[in-house]
């Protein structure tokens, strides 16, 4: 684990990376609050975050965290919400009022990382939430104004949060290494959302992206950039898998053509990482299939227009 990133009064942000995923825990602070955003992945990590946003900024006293925010339900994204008794508790509602079943698969998959981290965590629960909110929610940290917005695509409960004073979306799951988008939903609905993004990026002038993994993106440029390597990625998939299965290949054969055409337009082995591409490939056959009828619709002419 690293500070990867530790502003000033005028951006106050802390961003903790962990040692497993390039995992980026985020923490924001103004006058004698903080909060934080999925904050981090095992107690070591969580500990260090808490410690550089109380006291960032030359703070001669610890600051309050006040609120924890919980972007979605994925079990690297949910962990250490425990460790700020009395903060609030933020998640989008599909997050909060996830089932059973969804929330017996998500603990699983944290324990599995617990054992390989020689992590014990034995009293951790699903987050409790005491705030949900739905499309939009506002709220105020110090002299921060912070916006957070329900992002479905990634996956089906995804927020991602805006600091408008400061230019920066934290983007939680999208954006984390462009040109390899990172969908675990919905083909159709991630390609909406970083439509969404794409119109946020302009109407915002967002300048900086933090996402929950990998490199940061600074300047309109590269936030520019990033978007439009991931819809040009998601773009070549779809079309492949269309000429591939008018030409009467099977599912699986327009799947992986899709993934090979991918990986040659990117021109680079990423080797594990690219079975991203298969998996997208494979949500957008199955929506194909879906719809091979329709004469219209978006999986014709690309993802439909993002709803405002």
């Amino acid at each position: 684990m690293t500070v990867l990133y530790e502003g000033d009064a005028g951006d106050p942000v802390v961003v903790v990376r962990s040692r497993l995923w390039q995992f980026n825990a985020i923490g924001l602070w103004s006058d004698d609050e903080a909060l934080v955003i999925d904050p981090g992945i095992d107690p070591d990590e969580i500990a260090l975050l808490r410690e550089r946003v109380s006291l960032a900024g030359g703070a001669r006293e610890r600051r309050r965290i006040t609120t924890v925010i919980v972007t979605h339900s994925h079990h690297d994204h949910i962990r250490g919400w425990q460790q700020f008794p009395g903060a609030e508790v933020i998640l989008p509602r599909p997050a909060a009022e996830k089932d059973s079943r969804a929330r017996a698969r998500i603990l699983a998959a944290k324990a599995r990382i617990d054992e390989r981290l020689g992590v014990s965590d034995p009293d951790f629960a699903y987050p409790k939430a005491t705030r949900v909110f739905d499309q939009r929610l506002e709220l105020t940290l110090g002299k921060l104004d912070i916006e957070l917005h329900f992002l479905p695509g990634h996956s089906n409960c995804t927020s991602v949060v805006w600091i408008p004073s400061l230019s920066t979306l934290c983007s939680a799951d999208y954006l984390v290494s462009p040109g390899l988008p990172y969908c675990r939903h919905e083909a159709t609905l991630f390609e909406e959302a970083l439509a969404r993004l794409d119109q946020w990026r302009e109407a915002w002038d967002i300048q900086r992206i933090l996402p929950a993994h990998r490199e940061l993106h600074v300047g309109r440029e590269a936030v520019q950039r990033a978007i439009q390597r991931d819809r040009e990625c998601m773009r070549l998939l779809r079309a492949e898998v269309r000429r591939a299965l008018a030409e009467g290949a099977t599912p699986d054969a327009a799947a992986r053509s899709a993934a090979r055409a991918a990986a040659n337009w990117r021109g680079e082995d990423l080797g594990p990482r690219a079975r991203q591409d298969l998996d997208n490939a494979r949500r957008i056959v199955k929506e194909q299939e879906q719809r091979m009828g329709s004469a219209s619709g978006p999986l014709d002419g690309g993802p439909s227009p993002a709803r405002s």
